[in-house]
């Protein structure tokens, strides 16, 4: 699982893969914001 945090709301969202990725708190794109490993 990964790991991005949004840089227009600051809040983080997980996902299962890297591919198009957007907010689901602010709807802002977030491809470009580098993704980490969530850890357990």
């Amino acid at each position: 699982m990964y790991v991005k945090e949004c840089p227009e709301c600051n809040r983080r969202s997980y996902s299962a893969n890297k591919k198009s990725w957007i907010c689901p708190y602010c709807g802002e794109n977030l491809d470009d914001v580098e993704a980490i490993r969530a850890k357990n």
